[in-house]
C-alpha cells in the first residue's frame, strides 16, 4: 500500500489500519462505490490498481463487485465486524429486516443530502441506542429517516411510539407500507424542517434520532427540531451524526468544536456517549456502474503508473456523487448521544437568512456548489 500513498499524497485514509480494513472488505467482495464511501475515490482507484497489477484483485463487471482471490491468507480480524455480522444473522426478524432494506432502495435526492447507511451501520446504531435503554418502552421521533432506522427499531425493539418526519413522500410511503405490512404502527408526517415541527409533535418524546446533512447548519437545525420534540423536566436523549475527519467543505476541527459547544452550552445538552467510525454509506447503483466502467477501462493500461494517470484524468465530475467523493470521505462519522433534562432548541423559529448567516447553509450540497463556484 506504500505505492498507493505515493500516488495519493496527504490522504488521511491511507493508514496501515485503513489498508488492512480495505483488504478485509475486499475479501468478501464489495462495490467500488461502497469502498468510496470510506476512502477518497482517487485513493480507492489507486489501491485497486495496485492490487490488480499484482494479480490480487478479481473484478466482476456484471455484478459490479471487486474482491480478493480466495487463496489470500488472513491474519487480521475485526471483532466488531464479526460481532455485528453474527448479530445480523441471528436476527429474530431477519426476513422482515431484509424486506425493509429492499423497500428503501430508491433513487436518492442529492438536494436533500440523502445517502442511506448500510445494514451493519443500522445494527450498530440500533445496538448503541438500545444499550442506553432509549428504544424499548420509549416514544421515539426520527427527524428525517432515509435510513429506515425507524423500521429497524420497531422490528428489533419494543418502542412505545414511533414517529417519522421527512420531506420525501417516497420515504414516508415506503415506511408506511412496511408499518402496515408488519403491524408496526409507525406514524409519518410530511414536513419541511426549515419550519418548526407541528405543535402536536413538540414536547412529546423520550428519544429523537437524526442523521442530518453533514454541515454545521444542517446538524444544528435537525438537532434543534429533535430537541423541540423532547419532553421537559425528565431525562431524554437525542442521537445525531457528525464528521470526525478534517474536511474543508464540511467539518473542520474548529467547526466540530463550535457544534459541540453550542449543543452543550446553548441547548442544555450533555454528551454521554460516542461511537466512532461507525457509519458506512451505500452508493447508488448508477454510480457504482460508472465507477466500475472507469475501472475496467483503466485496467487495460500497461502499467500501474499509466493506470493511475488515466484514472486521474478521466475521474471528472460525471455526476454530483462522483464530484462529491473525490474530495473527502464520509465514513469517519461519529454516532453521538446527547442527554437533555430541559432541552432548549438553538433554532426555534424558521431557518431563515439570519440563521443561515450565523450557522451556514442547511444542505452540504449547497456548500459544495458555492465552493466550486468560488474556485472557478
Amino acid at each position: 500500500m506504500g505505492v498507493c500513498r505515493s500516488l495519493v499524497a496527504n490522504d488521511p485514509n491511507l493508514t496501515v489500519y485503513e489498508a488492512l480494513r480495505l483488504l478485509r472488505i475486499l475479501k468478501d467482495g464489495t462495490t467500488i462505490g461502497g469502498i468510496a464511501c470510506k476512502m477518497k475515490v482517487l485513493s480507492v482507484m489507486a489501491a485497486l490498481g495496485f492490487l490488480y497489477y499484482r494479480g490480487l484483485l478479481e473484478v466482476d463487471g456484471e455484478r459490479l463487485t471487486v474482491r480478493l482471490p480466495s487463496k489470500v491468507e488472513w491474519n487480521v480480524k475485526s471483532l466488531v465486524e464479526l460481532e455485528v455480522r453474527g448479530a445480523v444473522y441471528a436476527l429474530p426478524n431477519a426476513e422482515m429486516f431484509e424486506d425493509a432494506l429492499r423497500k428503501r432502495d430508491m433513487g436518492i435526492i442529492y438536494e436533500f443530502s440523502q445517502l442511506p447507511i448500510n445494514r451493519d451501520s443500522l445494527m450498530r446504531k440500533f445496538a448503541f441506542m438500545q444499550s442506553f435503554q432509549d428504544v424499548d418502552g420509549k416514544e421515539m421521533i426520527f427527524v428525517g429517516d432515509d435510513d429506515f432506522l425507524s423500521v429497524t427499531c420497531s422490528l428489533l425493539g419494543r418502542p412505545k411510539r414511533v414517529v417519522v418526519v421527512d420531506l420525501d413522500e417516497r420515504l414516508l410511503e415506503g415506511i408506511g407500507e412496511l408499518s402496515k405490512k408488519y403491524g408496526l404502527d409507525i406514524e409519518t408526517f410530511k414536513h419541511n424542517l426549515v419550519h418548526p415541527l407541528p405543535e402536536e409533535l413538540q414536547g412529546s418524546f423520550d428519544t429523537f434520532c437524526t442523521d442530518s446533512p453533514h454541515c454545521l447548519g444542517g446538524i444544528l437545525l435537525f438537532v434543534s427540531r429533535g430537541a423541540s420534540a423532547l419532553k421537559q423536566g425528565t431525562e431524554t436523549a437525542g442521537y445525531f451524526v457528525f464528521q470526525t475527519v478534517n474536511e474543508p467543505l464540511l467539518m473542520e476541527f474548529e467547526t466540530r468544536q463550535k457544534l459541540l459547544r453550542l449543543i452543550t452550552n446553548e441547548m442544555n445538552g450533555v454528551i454521554q456517549g460516542m461511537l466512532p467510525a461507525s457509519i458506512k454509506y451505500i452508493t447508488p447503483r448508477n454510480e457504482d456502474e460508472k465507477l466500475m466502467a472507469l475501472l475496467l477501462e483503466a485496467t487495460k493500461m500497461q502499467s500501474l503508473e499509466e493506470y493511475y494517470r488515466y484514472v486521474k484524468k478521466v475521474l471528472k465530475p460525471s455526476s454530483k456523487f462522483i464530484e462529491f467523493y473525490p474530495e473527502f470521505s464520509m465514513e469517519a462519522s461519529m454516532i453521538t448521544r446527547v442527554v437533555f433534562r430541559d432541552p432548549k432548541p438553538l433554532i426555534e423559529g424558521e431557518y431563515d437568512k439570519e440563521a443561515e448567516r450565523r450557522y451556514g447553509p442547511i444542505y452540504s450540497w449547497t456548500i459544495i456548489e458555492r465552493y466550486t463556484a468560488r474556485e472557478k
